[in-house]
């Protein structure tokens, strides 16, 4: 039951407006810049790109206070947030989604970013929207919370890094600044790493 009579006419708009910004991206080339050839395929899924001033894990919320792993508030929805406010171009950002993650129906068409063992596609859309898009541009709904495996915004200000397997933290690469209002905006859950530096991805590997 709603307790709030008008809440689920207005979680559709949102839901609606969301599926028609997270879109395929016109080509490949915003994702160009993250493959390089003297970085593993394993670290950018982790990690991302190299070359930021900054790297943090963020725990997704297991075991840490005021940090949701699910739902509206899960953590990297926040993250993302917070990131948004850290970029020049918060309304034009990219995520790639490994095409293996939804199962059916089939993964929709859009450019591909050739990662090894891990072929994205790529979706364009601002950068507060791209937490739902691996669910907006399967199941054209926010059903469920898949998070994105990659998301930057166009001026690559800083990157998301989501590998499908992880069970306790992300990553982000980022400035100091952007890693400040992180660890504001989700106290407990962030911590400075270096890049590419062994990271338990289980959770019975704690």
């Amino acid at each position: 039951m709603l307790l709030n009579p008008g809440l689920g006419s207005r979680l559709r708009l949102r839901q609606t407006e969301d599926m028609t910004q997270v879109r395929p991206a016109p080509n490949a080339d915003a994702a160009r810049w993250l493959l390089r050839a003297d970085v593993e395929w394993w670290d950018l899924v982790r990690y991302g790109p190299p070359g930021f001033e900054v790297y943090v894990r963020i725990a997704f919320g297991h075991g840490v206070e005021g940090v949701d792993s699910q739902g509206e508030d899960r953590a990297v929805r926040v993250a993302l947030a917070t990131l948004a406010t850290c970029t020049a171009t918060p309304s034009s950002g990219y995520a790639a989604i490994w095409e293996g993650w939804g199962g059916d129906p089939p993964a929709p068409e859009a450019p591909r970013v050739d990662i090894p063992n891990r072929e994205m596609l790529l979706f364009t859309g601002p950068v507060d929207v791209l937490s739902d898009a691996p669910a907006l541009a399967w199941y054209g709904a926010a059903l469920g919370y898949q998070d994105p495996h990659l998301v930057w915004p166009e001026d690559q200000a800083w990157c998301l890094a989501c590998e499908v397997d992880e069970e306790i933290e992300f990553t982000v690469g980022c400035s100091v600044e952007a890693s400040q209002a992180l660890a504001r905006a989700l106290p407990g859950a962030v911590r400075r790493v270096r890049y590419g530096e062994p990271a338990p991805m289980y959770l019975d590997q704690v």
